[in-house]
Parts: structure tokens; sequence; C-alpha cells
């Protein structure tokens, strides 16, 4: 396990909260720093996109290390691969990137161009905390489940601010003492 990764999964609830939340509000400031000087031109500035970008990768180091800890804990049977869930991660923040840099002012056939990234992005964004949730509740109980047996927990993962209270002790306490798995 990594530094980061430990770091994040052994971090209580509101050690995370007041990284990713302080990284946040820092994001935010540096965003608002430019209304200060006056009218802006239009489209996101290159301290606008670092800004957006710091914040994200806080969050996703958050996301990465809870993820890739939990799933290493469940069962081979049951484990899902990292690889796709790695993409996921990484794509969002790659797109953003790229979007911001190369696209300034969007014609139709432009659009139509990025569109399936953008749905590709969409969906990294939903699927990363559904496998986050999913192996969650796969490492507590040891047995497959069916979304609705972990739909809560998917919603308190992408709802950070308010799940950060409640997922965090569950990595705590995976992490303290990794649940033995049984087998079906």
């Amino acid at each position: 396990m990594g530094a980061i990764q430990s770091f994040f999964v052994r971090s209580k609830h509101w050690q995370v909260f007041a990284i990713v939340f302080g990284l946040f509000c820092c994001a935010n400031a540096v965003l608002l720093l430019p209304a200060f000087n006056g009218p802006k031109k239009s489209g996101l500035s290159m301290l606008d996109v670092i800004g957006v970008l710091t914040f994200y990768a806080c969050f996703t180091m958050w996301y990465w290390s809870m993820g890739s800890f939990i799933c290493s804990i469940v069962e081979p049977t049951l484990r899902p691969k990292l690889r796709f869930f790695c993409f996921a991660i990484v794509y969002p923040l790659a797109y953003l990137l790229v979007f911001n840099l190369f696209f300034d002012h969007l014609t139709p056939i432009v659009f139509l161009a990025i569109f399936p990234f953008h749905l590709l992005a969409m969906f990294c964004l939903l699927y990363t905390p559904a496998f986050i949730a999913r192996n969650l509740a796969v490492a507590e109980t040891g047995r497959a489940l069916r979304f609705r047996d972990y739909a809560g927990t998917v919603f308190l993962v992408w709802f950070f601010p308010i799940g950060i209270w409640f997922v965090q002790p569950r990595i705590n306490r995976l992490y303290a003492n990794p649940v033995p798995v049984l087998s079906c």
C-alpha cells in the first residue's frame, strides 16, 4: 500500500473532510480571484482549471485509496477487475484538462464530436462511487450483493460532504480489522 493510499485509508472522517473540503474551498477562492480584478473573458482561465484540478485530484486520491484498498480485501472470486476502476478515476480528470485546453469555443460539429467523450466522463463519475460502495458492502458481508443492498452507500460516497462521515469510519474499521471473508 502506497503512502497516499495508506494516509487516506487510515485517516479519520474529519481529517479527510478537512482536506477535501478545504481544497474545495481553496479551489473556489481561486476561481473567485479574477472577479475582483474586473470582468473576465468568457471561458475558463488556466488558474480556474488549476483550482478545479487540484480539488478533483485530492478527491480522486480519496476515491482511489478507498476503491483499491477495499478491492484488495474482497474475496478473489467476488473481486472485480481494477483496470476499469483506474480508468474511471483518471479519465474525467484527463477529459476536463483536455477539454479546457483545446475546446474554448464549441461549434455544433465539435460538440457532436466530443459528446461521446463527455458521456463517457459522466459514466465514469457515476461508476466510481458504485464500484467503491459495492466493494465496501461485499468486503463487510463477504457475499455477492444486488444493487439495492448497497444503493444507499453509493449515494453516500457520491455526495461526499455528508457521506464521508459515514463511509470513512467503515473504511477505518476494515483497515483496522479486515473482516474474514466467508465463502458461500
